[in-house]
């Protein structure tokens, strides 16, 4: 027995393939970093804007209108009761929430006596830029627990810190929480932050001042449910910016944005964004219901977060305009004009208004797409009077067509109207560009940014970045790599990498078993599994001792007859000559024979002893 089992384990050890060597270990990696927590999207050049109009929740917003006034009345007859009741609780409530919803991003501070609460969510930029604001204020009325005067407002505010905190924005937005509008001298704390702002010297693009929202009007058509009352003292400080809100609700939105001249706006002088009016900031607005007079709520016991008068989707639709005109204005690029683009599908004999706010004279150049024919394009003035038009009977779906180039000169709010006259519905991909000038200083918003343009030109670390561009990524100037993953900054942005994260280090972007950081140091394409493009992988050529950056496919360096790519192909060792390899088949096979013809002659003899 002992005999067979010996001639058992020689025909296993025979059966079993010979172990191949182990491979030709790349570049070893050593970054095995995870993404770091607190990466936010930089913004510079793309437009935020439809994103962060549908990021905004009803339900969030709506909320933050009960917890704010489900305590009841936040009443203070002055600045000494803000220090205890609910009116404390509220406020307690607000500097939570500021904290807990932009992860601890929002700065807060305590102004003036009345404890107003003051945001500021920092922009990336450095020096003293002009910044956003969205205000609203926490106190109500006695008796009312203040849920749409002003706890939609302050929902707003909250739910746009939620939202906007998702970003690096290059400048500053705050967000504020004024205190004793009511008290028994009425606006007490707004006009306190709008002293220490003037004391820092801090300006506004534009301040929206939030102040009750939900109670509609019936009887005005659905672009007019809420109203955006701006300051009569020239285009661009302010009305502007309630025509922006508008274009914003009509092209991305659900269309309820009217613009009002100040005289128009029932509380205009009655609520905080006055304040800041009265003491030089011209950049403000006024976003208020158009349900006012018709309102039994207003400023009762009534007024609870319950009301079934109440229509949310307005306070809903108020910040996310908010949010979007916000991130549009921010979305700007040095060198380039402001392009938007719009698609649509229109049944036959439907149209689409799209509307263009302009603030300096410019060329208006539109540009579609669209598969069919029969389509109209009318551009209408700020008065609604035709300025030109263009009739289509035909156009290529995948060319676009120039559509308009018109010159204007009066600032306003320019209307596109696309009419499909074709049999059948068209969907529509139409690009718009202008100039703009939104600050009205003479120099076109393509002509120049927040920052020291001398930064455009200055590249402190060498790194092959201008600072102007690291500012813009949110890289370290003084760094060639910012993030410590091996890569420099200049090779991850040339490669669509992320500068800021090192876990891209580990990763493989062309899954050809070599990581972002091993091709970085061995000088391969990242992209490409087969750097040289020699149909030998990177991967199997550093393997197997050959060059992923020479084209050595017709080589042969083992001489054996045999390229480098055939013996690849054929899943040989390019550095083995042919005639060395003895495969196992040649030597297995006659051992084996041997090996079994052992074993049954010796079961052979066990059974017949005698022969």
């Amino acid at each position: 027995m002992k005999r067979l089992w010996y001639l058992s384990l020689l025909v296993i050890l025979l059966i079993i393939p010979l172990v191949p060597g182990a491979p030709i270990s790349p570049t070893e990696n050593v970054i095995q970093t995870e993404v770091p927590a607190g990466i936010n999207t930089r913004v510079h050049g793309e437009d935020f804007s439809e994103d962060i109009y549908n990021e905004v929740s009803q339900s969030g917003y709506r909320e933050f209108v009960r917890r704010i006034s489900e305590n009841g009345s936040r009443y203070i007859m002055d600045y000494s009761m803000a220090t205890r009741g609910t009116n404390m609780h509220a406020r307690n409530y607000i500097i939570q929430q500021l904290d807990d919803l932009s992860l601890g991003r929002i700065e807060t501070e305590i102004i003036g006596n009345c404890l107003n609460v003051v945001g500021k969510l920092p922009g990336y930029l450095p020096g003293n830029n002009p910044a956003f604001a969205i205000t609203a204020h926490y106190d109500s009325v006695q008796g009312s627990p203040g849920a749409n005067s002003d706890g939609s407002g302050i929902a707003a505010v909250l739910e746009l810190a939620r939202v906007l905190s998702m970003y690096e924005w290059p400048l500053d937005i705050y967000f504020i929480a004024f205190n004793g509008l009511y008290t028994m001298t009425g606006m007490e704390g707004s006009p306190q932050v709008a002293n220490e702002f003037n004391n820092r010297g801090i300006e506004f693009l534009m301040l929206y001042n939030v102040d009750t929202l939900l109670f509609q009007n019936p009887d005005v058509p659905r672009d007019e449910r809420i109203q955006f009352g701006y300051n009569m003292v020239g285009y661009h400080n302010s009305q502007y910016w309630a025509e922006l809100a508008r274009q914003m609700s009509n092209n991305i939105g659900q269309n309820r944005i009217v613009p009002i001249p100040s005289s128009s706006l029932a509380i205009w002088s009655s609520s905080d964004h006055y304040a800041f009016s009265q003491r030089g900031f011209s950049n403000v607005i006024c976003a208020f219901e158009s349900g006012f007079a018709v309102d039994s709520s207003y400023l009762n016991l009534y007024d609870t977060s319950t009301n079934l008068e109440f229509n949310y989707n307005l306070g809903r639709e108020t910040t996310a305009v908010i949010g979007a005109s916000i991130g549009f204005t921010m979305s700007r690029v040095l060198g380039e004009p402001l392009k938007t683009e719009h698609e649509f599908s229109l049944a036959s004999g439907l149209w689409e208004q799209i509307y263009i706010t302009v603030t300096t004279p410019t060329i208006v150049n539109i540009t579609a797409r669209w598969f069919g024919g029969h389509s109209s394009f009318y551009l209408l003035d700020p008065a609604g009077v035709l300025v030109t038009a263009r009739v289509f009977d035909y156009a290529s779906a995948w060319e676009s067509s120039n559509v308009l180039n018109q010159s204007v000169t009066q600032n306003g709010q320019y209307t596109l109207i696309v009419y499909n006259q074709y049999y059948r519905s068209i969907g529509f991909e139409v690009e718009i560009s202008i100039e703009t000038d939104i600050d009205a200083n003479g120099v076109l918003d393509s002509q120049e940014y927040w920052i020291d343009e001398a930064l455009f030109d200055s590249d402190l670390d060498s790194d092959g970045l201008s600072d102007a561009e690291e500012l813009f990524l949110g890289t370290d100037m003084m760094l060639v790599d910012s993030d410590d993953d091996i890569m420099p900054d200049k090779y991850e942005v040339d490669n669509g990498f992320d500068p800021r994260d090192p876990s891209d280090a580990s990763e493989d972007a062309d899954s050809d078993g070599l990581s972002n950081s091993q091709e970085y140091i061995g000088g391969l394409n990242p992209h490409s599994a087969d750097s040289d493009n020699d149909m030998m992988p990177d991967l199997w050529e550093l393997e197997n001792g050959l060059n992923p950056l020479v084209n050595d496919a017709d080589l042969d360096f083992d001489e054996d007859g045999i390229s480098n790519l055939d013996e690849y192909l054929n899943d040989t060792d390019p550095q083995v000559p042919k005639a060395m390899e003895i495969p196992i088949e040649w030597y297995t096979t006659p051992v084996l024979l041997v090996a079994v013809i052992g074993i049954l002659v010796y079961i052979r003899r066990r059974e017949d002893p005698w022969n």
